[in-house]
């Protein structure tokens, strides 16, 4: 097997170095968008007058389109290419996110955040394939890893700069930045991939089968769970680190921007543990669960008046686990299927993730709003990393028949 990054016989334009850069800055784009929307649901609560309840629903609309199309995306990505895909997803996006500007009531700006969370699926959907594809017959674990850090840098990035830049600008401005950049991003990768060839093409023909769909169930389970932390943690950060601990909005953006950058450094590092112990992702997925949940039962029982050291060390750490799991659940899913379904096996997953994201967030809402303390919504997200944390160490323990896609398993009858 190749070392990742050597380029002989890569199969792009460029090297694996800046195809794998090309890839980070596209998913960066998206992330900064979609993330974005979620960040800014603070001012969302001010604007339009909403609850904590109804500023989960902002994160419902923009995952559930996310996941009525991601499936189909990444169908279509096994079929046409990620370079197609991309390119004309790229201008779709971007056409679609000035319908914001259009937006004047909540319900109109919840209908166009479904069309937007529509569009925005091609990009993760493209990307993964393209790079689990190039990157075929060399360790995926650290490469898929790097790829999936351009969510948290999108997200921080977005922390950092959208509650200052909306508090000064207001929201119109941002949403014609968020158009131009999707456009940049989207044909700066798809210009370095290479076309879909026939083969390809005539590959994904192929059923899945029983035994295959059997492989892929816990992967799907284990990322519905696990984004949970992930989705919680970016909507409710500011509101918890604001209204409990007293922060101003910029400082509750940098903790929050620290937890994406954890998250980032947990994304490559436990993608580069999986591949030094053999593929196997599920013990580390675990370890990661069981990380989060323990933050976030510690989130819950912080003081008012606890440091902003404190504040900032437990969000980076929550961070790292929260959000660090992700590109392993992916790279899980995609080695539990034929490579000719890669594409659709990691769409699927990724309309899971985002249909935990659309329902978690609101939960937690009602779980605040009802019991009047935020710390219970913290201890209800414990017990929920607890159960993921559970799951991926039972498939640990079975790992060996999930990397073992061999004839018996093309003999089993389809479904």
């Amino acid at each position: 097997m190749q070392k990742p990054f050597e380029r002989e016989g890569f199969p792009a334009r460029v090297g694996p170095v800046p195809f794998l850069g090309l890839a980070l800055f596209s998913q960066t784009g998206m992330s900064f968008v979609q993330q974005g929307l979620v960040i800014m649901g603070s001012f969302f609560l001010t604007v339009y007058g909403l609850n904590l309840a109804e500023l989960g629903l902002v994160t419902t609309a923009l995952s559930l389109g996310v996941v009525v199309s991601m499936v189909f995306a990444g169908a279509l990505v096994d079929r046409l290419g990620p370079r197609v895909v991309l390119f004309w997803g790229a201008a779709l996006m971007a056409g679609l996110s000035l319908l914001l500007l259009t937006a004047r009531s909540f319900p109109v700006l919840l209908v166009t955040l479904f069309l937007v969370g529509i569009a925005l699926a091609i990009v993760p959907s493209a990307g993964t394939k393209a790079v689990f594809t190039a990157f075929a017959n060399r360790p995926r674990g650290l490469v898929m890893g790097i790829r999936q850090t351009g969510v948290p840098i999108g997200a921080a990035i977005s922390a950092s700069l959208l509650p200052g830049l909306a508090a000064h600008w207001g929201l119109h401005p941002i949403y014609g930045l968020f158009s131009v950049e999707l456009l940049i991003a989207g044909w700066a990768f798809s210009a370095v991939m290479q076309p879909w060839h026939v083969t390809e093409r005539s590959a994904n023909r192929t059923r899945l089968t029983r035994g295959v769909w059997k492989r892929l169930l816990r992967p799907l389970m284990v990322a519905f769970l696990m984004v949970s932390g992930q989705y919680i943690l970016l909507t409710y950060s500011i509101a918890d680190l604001h209204r409990i601990h007293h922060l101003s909005f910029s400082m509750a953006g940098v903790i929050l921007a620290a937890s994406q950058i954890g998250g980032g450094i947990g994304r490559v590092l436990l993608g580069q543990m999986s591949d030094w112990v053999g593929g196997r992702r599920p013990p580390i997925i675990a370890s990661a669960a069981l990380m989060g949940a323990t933050l976030a039962f510690v989130a819950g029982l912080l003081p008012g008046n606890a440091p902003i050291s404190v504040l900032l060390l437990v969000w980076t750490l929550f961070g790292f686990s929260a959000v660090g799991w992700n590109a392993l659940v992916l790279t899980w899913a995609a080695e539990s299927v034929p490579p000719s379904h890669s594409g659709f096996a990691m769409g699927l997953t990724g309309s899971t993730v985002f249909l935990g994201s659309s329902i978690f967030p609101p939960i937690f809402g009602v779980v605040v709003d009802t019991s009047h303390h935020m710390a219970a919504g913290w201890w209800m997200l414990s017990g929920i990393l607890l159960v993921a944390a559970a799951l991926a160490w039972y498939s640990s323990l079975s790992k060996r028949q999930f990397l073992q896609l061999d004839d018996d398993s093309n003999r089993d009858a389809d479904v």
